[in-house]
């Protein structure tokens, strides 16, 4: 049962997987390219951080796309048939959705590993300083716990509210807003730094994408 459920997933969901695995294979060698036009050369400490800057924020963004692309198309294509393909299997509700979370999670994989494989190539075509070491295991180890981050959250979301996830996800942005505003109004931006801090800093549910991805460091 699982296997046919991790099938359709990967079906529904193949091109999009594909997509975004491309995407984080050649970005690492892309936004090296960007900064440096030269690949067989030493360059100094300064210029392999400078040249990984952008690296960070950009699989952040990538990640959070894996998460919400591994949920919103499989629960598009069953609600277009009015989940009438989870309805007909011989299985609970409940286990249903664990087997579709789990083969969703499962498949998060793939652009983990070809971020790793992109990592690696990249760092096979540089020389390093002495003065920094290369960890594309931790990088990707990061985007995989990024992506499931965000796949959990919105899977808990769209799986527990249905159509009223859209309108869910609206009040907490509407939220956030309003909260910033008032906050700026009475003269209080402090507020504003507590509130994110809460968000971003660790232990906060968001630490991870907040945190510094680095591919090259001490």
């Amino acid at each position: 049962m699982f296997g046919q459920i991790l099938y359709t997933q990967l079906k529904w969901t193949r091109a999009t997987l594909a997509t975004l695995a491309v995407f984080a294979f050649a970005m690492p060698a892309g936004l090296w390219r960007i900064a440096h036009q030269d690949y067989f050369r030493t360059f100094t400490a300064v210029e392999v951080m400078r040249g990984f800057d952008a690296l960070g924020p950009s699989l952040a963004v990538v990640a959070f796309f894996c998460g919400f692309m591994a949920v919103a198309q499989p629960w598009a294509v069953d609600a277009a048939a009015r989940h009438v393909y989870p309805l007909a299997l011989p299985v609970a509700w409940s286990r249903y959705v664990g087997m579709r979370f789990a083969a969703g999670a499962l498949l998060l994989l793939v652009p983990t590993l070809a971020l790793w494989l992109g990592a690696l190539l990249v760092l096979s075509l540089i020389d390093l300083p002495v003065t920094l070491q290369g960890y594309p295991g931790t990088l990707a180890l990061r985007f995989l716990l990024g992506a499931l981050l965000s796949y959990a959250g919105i899977f808990a979301i769209q799986y527990r509210s249905g159509r009223k996830a859209a309108h869910l996800l609206l009040i907490f942005l509407l939220v956030i807003v309003t909260a910033v505003g008032l906050a700026e109004l009475t003269g209080n931006p402090q507020l504003i730094k507590v509130f994110f801090d809460y968000l971003l800093k660790w232990p906060g549910p968001l630490a991870v994408f907040a945190e510094p991805w680095m591919l090259v460091d001490v």
